[in-house]
């Protein structure tokens, strides 16, 4: 089978000329070239149809529903390619150890890796050759469709030493930028049109915790650390990198030098963050020691914790619709971290990336898969939606609800297919306020920027000993700040939290991450 595709690989080459690898577009005339690339792949149907594992991140769906999904996707597969489909799911309990461990592992039998710079260790993945290196070549031919519609550019993002090792999500719009998700109407009731500062939020929760005594104003559980990072995006135009550290330790700002900088061991802005969040603890904001915290957004449903503390997407796809459904009187409302000084960064296109396993037995079909999964539009709404008539229902194509007499726990899929959306493909949910999701759209259309650290390797050339120390301060003291477990003054814990990152090597981890830069 392999010598038979690589035959015709050789064959397409001759017939498209070397002219045609450096054009990357999304033009109608690539398309057509693409056609013409599946009738070369030449496949062989008398043989024995090969199976294409595709991992996941997710707890295994156990309803039996996403098997007859999957089972009508593999029709179309057998069809147009000779191949099965088979989705292997990493809890999420503990998913990164996981997932590392099972990717690296040459036995997996896994061929399609979900991955994601910013979450996933992609970058050390690939430097670590669990993921196959890639030519365009091999993607132009391969999966050819996906290849047109991909530019040199975001190509380059996802490639390095001259190999791709990364197919990216650069089609699909998703905001995963941060926030607190608040109780519009009593907001409203204290005085506030709309949050849109820290000064708006603590206000709020002044309010609930005088007013609103059947509330809590945030059942956080105390694990929730990323409102540092928030405020700090707040106070200046701060740029994390996500690929180092879940903290966004290190980053630049977009309005000054392009210096590596740590707002967290320089600067006062880190020292406001510690005294606001002392000032929540005694107001009451939470639960003393968060002992006994439920559920927030469970509560956040029933009326009970005044805030979720969640991003966008989460915002407009889950939680405002199902409180519309679960408290009729109730409306939702979203403050961005960064609002205030119009500080937002466009997720990253290796956000929700593919990758092909360097171990997989059979990377050439992978990719004929994975091409017809993200390209065939029937394949594509059984991978994000299920089956029309049982998972959904579209009289129009455009739009979509669910069936009469659906339930969720009876009838839901689950093939977390996060790894190459596409708007054009995508059903808009008629549960979801799509005019309010679009005029938040408009305003982050004015004043986002990309991702700024795409194509940057940073994890290669730090000292990993060094960064760990930094990572283990950073595990002891952030959470202690969050929520202000302390009793000495704020400003004299920060000093400790820096004394140890400097003593851990922050500084020469700084100096690292500034020559990865200045070299990329």
């Amino acid at each position: 089978m392999k010598k038979r595709i690589i035959a015709s690989l050789l064959i397409m080459f001759l017939i498209i000329g070397t002219a045609a690898c450096g054009s990357f577009g999304h033009s109608k005339d690539n398309r057509k070239t693409n056609d013409d690339a599946y009738k070369v792949w030449n496949i062989d149907f008398n043989e024995e149809p090969t199976t294409v594992t595709l991992l996941t991140i997710g707890d295994k769906p156990t309803n039996g529903m996403t098997e007859e999904a999957v089972a009508e996707i593999n029709k179309i597969l057998l069809k147009r390619v000779n191949a099965k489909l088979d989705i292997f799911y990493v809890g999420w309990d503990d998913y990164l150890h996981r997932y590392n461990e099972i990717i690296s592992s040459k036995n997996s039998n896994i061929d399609l890796i979900g991955t994601g710079s910013d979450w996933l260790d992609a970058w050390p993945n690939a430097r670590q050759g669990n993921l196959l290196p890639m030519s365009r070549e091999m993607l132009q031919f391969f999966c050819p469709e996906t290849y047109s519609r991909v530019t040199s550019a975001e190509w380059d993002k996802c490639s390095y030493d001259g190999k791709i090792y990364f197919i990216p999500e650069n089609e699909y719009t998703q905001w995963t930028n941060h926030g607190f998700i608040y109780r519009a109407d009593v907001a409203r009731e204290a005085g506030y049109d709309k949050l849109q500062s820290w000064d708006d939020i603590t206000g709020y929760f002044r309010y609930i915790v005088r007013k609103k005594t059947e509330m809590i104003a945030w059942d956080s559980d105390g694990t929730n650390t990323i409102i540092g990072l928030g405020y700090l995006m707040s106070q200046k135009k701060y740029n994390p990198i996500y690929e180092v550290t879940t903290y966004g330790l290190w980053g630049a700002y977009s309005d000054g030098d392009g210096k590596i900088v740590s707002p967290y061991y320089e600067g006062d802005e880190f020292i406001k963050f510690a005294k606001l969040m002392k000032e929540w603890d005694m107001i009451g904001v939470w639960r003393a020691g968060q002992k006994g915290a439920g559920d927030e957004t469970d509560e956040f449903y029933q009326g009970y914790s005044a805030v979720v503390q969640h991003h966008t997407a989460q915002y407009y796809n889950v939680i405002e619709p199902t409180l519309k459904v679960k408290s009729p009187s109730a409306s939702a409302g979203f403050y961005w971290f960064g609002e205030e000084n119009a500080n937002l960064m466009k997720t990253s296109i290796l956000h929700g990336a593919m990758a092909v396993s360097a171990y997989s037995k059979n990377p050439e079909k992978a990719l004929m898969v994975y091409d017809v999964l993200r390209n065939d539009r029937t394949c594509y709404k059984l991978m994000r939606y299920g089956v029309e008539g049982m998972q959904y229902v579209s009289p129009d194509g455009k739009k979509m609800e669910k069936p009469r007499g659906y339930n969720a726990d009876r009838d839901d899929i689950t093939t977390n297919f996060w790894w190459g959306r596409r708007d054009d493909y995508e059903l808009l949910d008629t549960e979801v306020n799509w005019n309010d999701y679009y005029k938040l759209l408009d305003s982050y259309k004015h004043v986002a920027v990309d991702y700024p650290w795409d194509g940057y390797d940073f994890a290669y050339g730090l000292d990993q000993n060094k960064l760990q120390a930094v990572i283990e301060v950073c595990d002891k003291y952030i959470p202690e700040i969050t929520y202000a477990r302390y009793s000495i003054p704020p400003e004299a814990e920060v000093t400790l939290f820096r004394d140890a990152l400097k003593a851990a090597g922050i500084e020469d981890i700084t100096r690292q991450l500034q020559k990865i830069k200045d070299t990329h």
